[in-house]
């Protein structure tokens, strides 16, 4: 089994084109292969590594380099301070507290289009500019880290505008201007289609660490992450990061499985609410740890559809938080059902979640919700035992984790 700080990769040293024999997605993404093949390519400055993702642009900036590539990164590439316009890389203007907390720690928030501000403290806020700017991706390509100590700093990814087939393993993304709400996301996906995320790590966002835009993110995989949300810049004021995943897009697709998701308080994910957002979301196998405020899951309109199986949930205020005033649809056992609802509609039992220490306030059962996975039998993950999850999960998932020898 590889270790952390053991990570070999089976990458042949790099000297030849990249050995895929590490683990197939599961899920939506089954079938993803980005770059395939292709002899690695390794780049070395921050310029290097936006050409690499993509060399070709349209008219309107959509990314319409489809030249499969593996693009191998073994060192953080920190993009803080490296946009500069008008002699500065930063910005300071009128913004807000998102939330003013008595003994401090908050979060700033820049107003924005939305006028986000327009209850909250005034306050002048300062941001770098790197941050609501993004990497975007093209079709056919693997991000793949080498090693444990792989990553982004200060700048999200894009993976959109009719992007298709691509894979992110093994980077940590980090630092995109974490004490500022709006201040830039870890990672989009926004009119994309086959994306397998997994091993990744995600900390000190100041927004979303995943998120679909209004276009679809169809056959997405995310596994095998570490959402850590710890930071000194909390809306909470408690530590704990409260944007984590939003689903919003058209028609989005998506399986969650093996992910560790903790200390945050809110969002994990919230799926529909906004746009006439169409999710089907499969949660599956996922340990959430020290979720505060709102909580872990929430579904907030009815045309976004949560199975959520095998899920453990240890000292979480809400596993499933209902909003009274969108309240979305869901499908969650905390306990073994006598009835033959899951078999009719999936084809098997469903399998309950586990928690520890967590509110019990909302349990949803769905008929609708589940129903809704009928359709899509084919991608479904078959849940393992929440006993087995709960000590590998946290463990296991990551950056510098990958484990090759599970295949």
């Amino acid at each position: 089994m590889m270790r952390r700080n053991s990570f070999v990769l089976c990458l042949c040293l790099l000297a030849v084109p990249l050995c895929h024999a590490a683990a197939t997605p599961q899920g939506f993404a089954q079938g993803v292969s980005g770059g395939g093949q292709a002899v690695a390519v390794h780049p070395a400055t921050p310029a290097e590594l936006k050409a690499a993702l993509c060399d070709r642009f349209d008219a309107r900036g959509n990314c319409t380099d489809t030249t499969p590539r593996v693009i191998a990164l073994d060192h953080t590439f920190d993009f803080r301070g490296a946009v500069v316009t008008d002699g500065s890389a930063r910005v300071t203007e009128a913004g807000c507290m998102a939330n003013a907390c008595p003994k401090g720690g908050g979060q700033w928030a820049i107003d924005g289009a939305n006028h986000f501000c327009q209850s909250k403290p005034p306050a002048t806020v300062s941001y770098d500019k790197a941050g609501l700017q993004r990497l975007k991706v093209g079709s056919n390509k693997t991000l793949l880290g080498v090693g444990a100590h792989a990553g982004i700093q200060g700048m999200g990814l894009l993976i959109g505008g009719g992007a298709r087939n691509v894979i992110v393993r093994n980077l940590t993304l980090s630092d995109i201007n974490p004490r500022v709400v709006w201040g830039g996301d870890a990672l989009t996906l926004d009119d994309a289609d086959g994306v397998w995320i997994d091993h990744n790590t995600f900390a000190r966002i100041g927004r979303q660490m995943i998120v679909s835009g209004w276009g679809s993110a169809t056959h997405v995989t995310i596994s095998n992450n570490e959402f850590d949300g710890r930071t000194p810049y909390s809306a909470t004021c408690d530590g704990h990061h409260y944007w984590v995943w939003l689903f919003l897009g058209h028609h989005d697709t998506l399986t969650l499985v093996g992910n560790y998701v903790h200390d945050t308080s809110g969002r994990a994910p919230h799926a529909g609410g906004m746009g006439d957002a169409e999710v089907h979301a499969q949660l599956v196998n996922n340990v959430f740890v020290h979720l505060t405020y709102q909580g872990a899951i929430m579904s907030r309109t009815d045309s976004a559809h949560l199975l959520v199986e095998g899920n453990v949930f240890d000292d979480v205020s809400h596993p499933l938080f209902n909003d009274t005033r969108q309240p979305g649809t869901a499908f969650a056992l905390f306990a073994p059902a006598a009835d033959n609802a899951c078999q009719a509609a999936i084809g098997r039992l469903c399998v309950p979640n586990q928690q520890h220490q967590s509110g019990d306030d909302y349990r949803p059962q769905d008929a609708a919700a589940l129903q809704a996975f009928s359709q899509y039998r084919q991608y479904l993950v078959a849940p393992q035992p929440p006993d087995r999850v709960r000590l590998q999960v946290p463990r296991d998932a990551g950056a510098g984790h990958m484990n090759l020898e599970k295949g």
